[in-house]
């Protein structure tokens, strides 16, 4: 290669290198380590530790049990800190899954029936001295070494600020837009990556209760094998003399119904609609109407 040819094109490896090199990565592009900034300065709160990170199996190393229910919604890795305001220090952990169901799906199953619920990414929930909340595939914890008011203003500044900072969606999975949301209860969506009410079976199926006439029902969905899963069920329900005539009057598809006379839940319906398994626990005969203007938007 002639010498003249050689110069512009290192300059012009030079030029790109410093381009890459200059450029700032976004939310979407950075690792879950990175996504612990040192500094948040709008809130005048620093780390101080070094980030750390357990990917997979190592999940055991850091959490005292229940790791087993994390890898049942896709767990990746966790990546966490330590931050410090003034005198008061909080743990920060980001949880990464495989998608943004899995980050809420296991969000949801840690989440108390009771919990105060906060606008922070698609959902949270904060107790005295703890936040938790779900942003995209990623699920946040905080957690502080009391429950000072110095801690709580502390959690739900940083907690703020990572909200607005994290990547991802901040509205829930798609498959919870099937349910009638005016009548929705807050803090209330779950999904169950399997055993719903307790049926190993019952796999991927999404819920979320609803007050109507009163009464607090809980609707369910779910469209992964959903012919099997209701011939499973209508058995089980069989063989321990818990299955009965479902009402003729929900607008199932060609009938295709059961009943369940449940000691704990209640009367339950599930049945066929649209290629999903749909169903109501609860289920009273004033609740008829509700169900079926349900069932209609499923069409």
């Amino acid at each position: 290669m002639k010498r003249s040819a050689i110069l512009p094109l290192i300059i012009l490896i030079t030029v790109s290198i410093a381009l890459t090199c200059g450029k700032k990565k976004s939310a979407e592009e950075k690792t879950t380590e990175e996504l612990l900034a040192k500094t948040y300065d709008a809130v005048g709160i620093a780390r101080i530790s070094d980030v750390r990170l357990f990917a997979g199996q190592s999940l055991y190393e850091y959490i005292d049990g229940g790791a087993e229910l994390y890898h049942l919604y896709g767990f990746v890795e966790v990546a966490t800190a330590d931050y410090r305001k003034n005198e008061t220090e909080i743990v920060v952990d980001l949880y990464r899954f495989d998608s943004p169901a899995d980050a809420y799906g296991l969000y949801s199953m840690l989440r108390p029936d009771d919990a105060n619920i906060v606008r922070l990414g698609v959902e949270g929930y904060t107790t005295p001295s703890k936040i938790e909340f779900v942003k995209g595939n990623i699920m946040v914890r905080l957690i502080g070494y009391d429950d000072s008011d110095e801690t709580g203003l502390a959690l739900i500044n940083l907690a703020d600020e990572l909200s607005k900072q994290l990547p991802g969606t901040t509205h829930l999975p798609k498959p919870f837009s099937v349910f009638p949301r005016q009548k929705a209860i807050d803090g209330s969506a779950k999904y169950y990556a399997e055993s719903f009410l307790g049926q190993s079976f019952l796999t991927s199926v999404y819920s979320i209760d609803c007050e109507n006439k009163n009464s607090r029902i809980t609707l369910f969905t779910c469209n992964v094998e959903a012919g099997k899963k209701l011939l499973e069920w209508s058995r089980a329900a069989d063989e321990t003399g818990k299955l009965i005539d479902p009402p003729t009057e929900l607008a199932y598809d060609d009938g295709k119904a059961i009943g369940v006379d449940d000691s704990f839940y209640g009367t339950i319906v599930v049945g066929l609609k649209a290629n999903r398994m749909v169903g109501v626990i609860g289920y009273t005969e004033a609740q008829t109407d509700f169900i079926n203007s349900w069932l209609d938007t499923l069409e």
